[in-house]
C-alpha cells in the first residue's frame, strides 16, 4: 500500500497545472524541435525490435507533457499534451525504414465545444487521441471523464469540438486516475480504458458516437501491481495493443507493451481480457514517463509501433518518442 501511496503521490504530482501553459491565439505555431539520437543498448526487446529512439527538446515553453499519439499511414503525426496543446508533425525515417527525425512540427491550443480556448488543467487533461474512420479525432479527457471530437481536417485547431459519448460508471472514478486510453475498433466504435487504481483489473467502455444511452462497462482489462493503463491503438489486424506504465521512487521507471484480441471485449462485462506481453521496457534500455502507443504498417509491410513519453515538465524527465517493429512471425 506504501508503493502505490508513493506512486498515486508522484503521478498526482506530474498533473499539477502547468506554469509553462500559454494559450496561442494563432491557428498554428512552427516550432524547432531538435531530436537527439539515444544509444539503444538492446536492440531486440521481446517480440520487438528497436528502430530508434529520441529525445525530443524544444525552446518553446509549452513544448512537453506529450500524453496521446497518433501517427498516420503517410508519417504525419498528430499528438495532444495534457497541458492543452496539440501537435502535428512528420515523422522523418532512414532509408532502411529506421527512426531518425521529426520534420514540420508545429503547435496549437485545444478548444471546447464552443470553440473558445480551455481555462483550467481540469479542463484540458487531454490523455488519448484516436482517428475516427472519417477522419475526425477523438480525445479522452481524465479529469472531466468524458470525450471530445475534432474535425481538424476541416476547421484546423479553431473549430469547436462535439462532445462524443458518454460512459456509464465514470463519476466514480479517481481525479488523477479515470479516461487514459481510446482507440477505434474496425466498426467505428469507441474502446475506453481507465488507467486503474490499486485493483488488479479496470474497466473497458465500448461506445459508438451515436449511443443515444451512456455506454456500460464491456470488460475488464488486468493490471499488473503497480502498473496502470496508458494508451491502446489497434493493430493492422484488429487486435489491440496496449501501452502500461509504471513508477516507484526506489525502482524507477517501467513499461510493458501488451495485445489482446478483439474478440475478447464481446464476452461479460466482469470478464477480465487475456493479454499477451509483447515487451517489458526496463533499464537498460531507455525508460521514463511512458503515456502514449500509436501502431501502423512499417516500411517494409510489417507492424511499426510508436511510443511516446511525457516529460511533465520536469528537467528531471525527458520527451523520447521510441520506434518498434514486431518480429514474430506473422
Amino acid at each position: 500500500m506504501r508503493l502505490w501511496v508513493a506512486i498515486v503521490a508522484a503521478l498526482l504530482a506530474s498533473c499539477a497545472p502547468s506554469a509553462a501553459h500559454a494559450p496561442h491565439d494563432d491557428q498554428w505555431l512552427n516550432i524547432e524541435v531538435d531530436a537527439r539520437p539515444v544509444r539503444v543498448h538492446d536492440e531486440r526487446i521481446g517480440v520487438l525490435r528497436a528502430r530508434g529512439v529520441l529525445d525530443l527538446t524544444s525552446t518553446e515553453a509549452n513544448f512537453g507533457g506529450l500524453s496521446g499519439l497518433e501517427v498516420l499511414e503517410d508519417n504525419r503525426f498528430i499528438a495532444v499534451s495534457d497541458d492543452g496543446d496539440w501537435f502535428d508533425g512528420r515523422i522523418v525515417l532512414d532509408d532502411d525504414g529506421a527512426l531518425i527525425g521529426l520534420a514540420d512540427v508545429r503547435i496549437a491550443s485545444l478548444r471546447n465545444e464552443h470553440g473558445v480556448l480551455m481555462e483550467s488543467k481540469q479542463e484540458w487533461d487531454a490523455e488519448d487521441i484516436a482517428q475516427l474512420q472519417d477522419g475526425r479525432f477523438a480525445l479522452s479527457f481524465e479529469q472531466t471523464q468524458n470525450i471530445r471530437i475534432y474535425d481538424l481536417n476541416r476547421d484546423g485547431p479553431f473549430g469547436a469540438a462535439r462532445m462524443g459519448p458518454a460512459l456509464l460508471g465514470v463519476a466514480g472514478l479517481p481525479l488523477n486516475a479515470g479516461l487514459e486510453a481510446m482507440t477505434t475498433t474496425p466498426d467505428g466504435a469507441l474502446l475506453i480504458g481507465a488507467e486503474g487504481g490499486d485493483e488488479s483489473s479496470t474497466p473497458l467502455w465500448l461506445a459508438r458516437l451515436d449511443a443515444p444511452e451512456p455506454a456500460p462497462e464491456i470488460a475488464r482489462y488486468p493490471l499488473e501491481r503497480g502498473y496502470g493503463l496508458t494508451s491502446m491503438d489497434r493493430l493492422p489486424n484488429g487486435d489491440i495493443v496496449a501501452l502500461e506504465r509504471f513508477y516507484a521512487p526506489v525502482v524507477g521507471a517501467r513499461g510493458r507493451i501488451v495485445r489482446f484480441s478483439a474478440a475478447e471485449l464481446k464476452i461479460a462485462p466482469d470478464h477480465v481480457v487475456e493479454t499477451q506481453e509483447l515487451a517489458l521496457l526496463a533499464p537498460p534500455f531507455p525508460v521514463d514517463n511512458f503515456e502514449a502507443i500509436s501502431a501502423v504498417r512499417s516500411p517494409d509491410g510489417g507492424v511499426r509501433l510508436y511510443v511516446l513519453t511525457d516529460n511533465n515538465f520536469n528537467r528531471r524527465q525527458r520527451t523520447l518518442l521510441l520506434a518498434f517493429d514486431l518480429v514474430e512471425p506473422r
